[in-house]
C-alpha cells in the first residue's frame, strides 16, 4: 500500500482554506479538504510488514519530542515542480520531520542518493495538461497566512479512487507522550 507520514491541519485553518478563492481555471485540480495535510516524509509502497514496525518505531520517535508544535503556513501561495503544483508554504516542522524520517528509515530506508530535503507545503492544486501564464501568476502570490498546533502525527494510507485519492489513518502517534514511569503505561 501507499504511505506518507503527515500532520494535519486544525479547523481553523481549515475554514480558512476552503475560504481561499483560486477560482476554477481550466486544468487546475484542486486538492479536496479531506486531503489538505503537511507531508512529514512519503514512505512510497509498503508491505503490510513494513507498517506493522513502521507505527510503532513513529511512535517512539515522535513521544520524545515536546509536543504540540507549531506549523505556520503561508505568507503566501506559490508554486513548484515546474509550475505543477500550487501550495502554501508550511514553516517550523523541520525538526519534527526529521525524527519521522529517523525513525521510517530503518524500515522503509531512503532511495539510492538519499530523498528530498523536507520542504514543508500544504499542496491546494495541480496542474494537469497546461495552465497558461496568466493563470499561474493570478494564483501566485494569493495572501494567506495560518498557525496551527501538530499534537500528533498520522501514517497514512492512500487509495487511488474516481473521487481522488482516499486517506486512511493507519497509526496516530502524539507527540510527547510518554510512559509514566511508575505504572509502565503510556
Amino acid at each position: 500500500m501507499r504511505t506518507f507520514v503527515a500532520a494535519w491541519p486544525d479547523e481553523p485553518t481549515h475554514r480558512r482554506l476552503a475560504a481561499l478563492e483560486l477560482g476554477h481555471p481550466k486544468n487546475l485540480r484542486q486538492v479536496g479538504p479531506t486531503r489538505w495535510h503537511v507531508t512529514l516524509r512519503f514512505l512510497g509502497e509498503v508491505t503490510e510488514e513494513e507498517v506493522s514496525r513502521l507505527g510503532p518505531a513513529l511512535e517512539n520517535a515522535v513521544a520524545a519530542l515536546p509536543g504540540p508544535r507549531q506549523c505556520r503556513l503561508g505568507p503566501a501561495t506559490a508554486w513548484f515542480s515546474r509550475m505543477r503544483v500550487l501550495h502554501l508554504p508550511a514553516h517550523g516542522l523541520d525538526e519534527l520531520a526529521a525524527a519521522v524520517t529517523g525513525a521510517t528509515v530503518p524500515v522503509v530506508p531512503e532511495r539510492d542518493g538519499g530523498g528530498p530535503p523536507f520542504n514543508g507545503h500544504l499542496t491546494l492544486a495541480r496542474v494537469k495538461g497546461r495552465l497558461g501564464p496568466r493563470a499561474q501568476a493570478d494564483l501566485a502570490g494569493i495572501p494567506f497566512d495560518s498557525t496551527f498546533a501538530v499534537a500528533h502525527v498520522d501514517l497514512v494510507a492512500s487509495e487511488p479512487s474516481e473521487q481522488g485519492h482516499i486517506y486512511t489513518t493507519l497509526t496516530r502517534a502524539p507527540l510527547g507522550l510518554r510512559p509514566d514511569r511508575r505504572s509502565g503505561r503510556w
